[in-house]
């Protein structure tokens, strides 16, 4: 049972106590009551959520041993045993626990810690955002500010060279501020975007944003997932991951927008006996002519919103069956873990009963290579579709006047060699990037002011010797005049005694 204080601070306000601990301040006593009682029932909710799903995992792991710490209630054997049985039968929406949460009081706010359950290799990280404090890689008293160029600089250096560490690319074009930072860096090439990274600013802080796309993730070097959490948890653990997004793939359209409709009007998305406001985004809702069409569980303000999409047509092919299941976490409400990088597909299983059910089945996410190998394949047919079209009637026009088809094949390229953005090798493959990152053109830059240093030095020893010489020649010339005169000098004094 949760004791409750209020106390009239010298203010005026009302300060809400809950077992000794400070919440909030209110304005009127009244108010304070009532956040009193709005955070009872939250914390009652989650109780009985986690009461509900302990009982509904002793009933499903009666004959298995007690699941380990943070799984849900369910562990990977009887998912395993599920699959292998053909004689039982498949799980439905009400065999498995509906816990979703833990519940912490983080500055007098309720939040989520959303749990680990199912299969980790069920999911693949789409998009992340995570910010850390300028402490971690430089001095705290550093002042990041227009009147410090150097400074901002420096960890800019600093930043290109650890995301080159961790994930294979860095820093290499310095863009306009971005969500209220001052300064922000793109990470990728001319034709590839990996992401974004952002300081500096009044009221940010000192903090740091490190916003990377999918393409970046996908373009990153491999083992990026583990590498970047062993950096956060041993010089950044206070970092927060602010957006995180967890995808599963359906290569097949093993699972489509319209049965994610029907599992959320049968339940399959509700939370705590709430059922989150959905919508409909596409013109293939109505008409189906293969645009694509995108259902939507949760909105753009929640902390918890669910895409799931044609990823097939959203590429460019309107006959591919793929489609995506894409849930996006943010931290509003939400303290997202930082295993959430190595454990994604046990985080997207855990996250609505629709989840538990589809991921049950579907274990495994289609692999990195897999993916990009349907990606360009897409692209590449999106490509020629554009170029019949546009260069069709130029081709049928040269072949008329007699052209062949190697004449046709250098005229239409006119010495061009760079390839269309869709099909560059970077956009897969950090490591085809043909890009000098800030933190290397550091290194450059010394190593060429050492050459031009050297060189300007052998300028000035050559002005300096041929200064020398052509003071010496000066000084022969002078000295050759001297007795020249001195001689003419002598000369005329013995004519002068001889006349005498």
């Amino acid at each position: 049972m949760n004791t409750c204080q209020i106390i009239q601070n010298e203010q005026g306000t009302f300060d809400l106590y809950i077992n000794g601990q400070f919440i909030r301040s209110y304005t009127r006593k009244a108010d304070a009551k009532r956040g009193f009682s709005r955070l009872e029932k939250q914390a009652a909710s989650g109780c009985d959520d986690v009461a509900a799903s302990s009982r509904q995992a002793i009933a499903d792991t009666a004959a298995q041993n007690a699941p380990a710490s943070n799984t849900g209630g369910q562990n990977g054997a009887a998912c395993e045993t599920a699959d292998k049985s053909s004689k039982v039968q498949k799980p439905t929406l009400h065999a498995h626990s509906t816990k979703t949460s833990q519940f912490v009081m983080v500055n007098g706010k309720l939040k989520e810690i959303p749990i680990r359950q199912g299969n980790e290799t069920a999911a693949h990280i789409d998009t992340l955002t995570f910010t850390f404090t300028q402490d971690v890689l430089i001095e705290p008293d550093l002042s990041i500010d227009d009147q410090h160029p150097d400074n901002i600089r420096q960890l800019a250096e600093k930043l290109s060279e650890l995301m080159h560490t961790l994930m294979g690319f860095g820093i290499y074009q310095q863009k306009n501020g971005i969500n209220g930072y001052k300064y922000s860096f793109v990470m990728g090439t001319e034709t590839a975007k990996y992401g974004v990274i952002a300081f500096g600013g009044i009221n940010q802080k000192d903090s740091i944003m490190v916003h990377l796309y999918g393409d970046g993730l996908t373009a990153a070097q491999d083992g990026w997932e583990n590498r970047l959490y062993s950096w956060l948890e041993v010089f950044a653990p206070f970092a927060k991951i602010t957006r995180i997004d967890l995808a599963h793939d359906f290569i097949n359209g093993e699972f489509t927008p319209d049965q994610a409709k029907t599992a959320w009007e049968s339940g399959g998305f509700d939370n705590k006996g709430q059922r989150p406001r959905a919508r409909l985004h596409g013109y293939d809702w109505l008409d189906d002519k293969r645009t694509g069409k995108t259902f939507y569980v949760g909105t753009p303000n929640s902390s918890r919103m669910v895409r799931v999409y044609d990823k097939g047509c959203e590429q460019g092919d309107n006959s591919s069956p793929w489609v995506r299941f894409e849930l996006q976490l943010r931290n509003r409400d939400y303290i997202i873990p930082h295993d959430i990088l190595i454990s994604a597909g046990s985080y997207l299983t855990a996250a609505y009963p629709i989840c538990q059910d589809l991921f049950s089945r579907f274990r495994e996410q289609l692999k990195k290579a897999e993916r990009i190998k349907k990606t360009e394949m897409i692209n590449l047919e999106h490509v020629l579709k554009y170029a019949s079209q546009v260069c069709s009637p130029c081709i049928n026009a040269l072949e008329r006047f007699g052209f062949d088809d190697e004449e046709i094949k250098v005229l239409l390229k006119g010495g061009k060699t760079k390839l269309p953005k869709r099909l560059g090798a970077d956009k897969h493959d950090c490591r085809q990037a043909n890009v000098q990152y800030i933190h290397q053109m550091k290194h450059i830059a010394k190593q060429h002011n050492s050459e031009v240093n050297n060189y300007m030095h052998e300028i000035s020893e050559r002005e300096r010797q041929a200064k020398f010489h052509q003071r010496m020649d000066k000084l022969a010339q002078e000295a050759k005049l001297f007795r020249m005169q001195q001689a003419f000098d002598n000369s005329w004094q013995a004519a002068w005694y001889d006349q005498l």
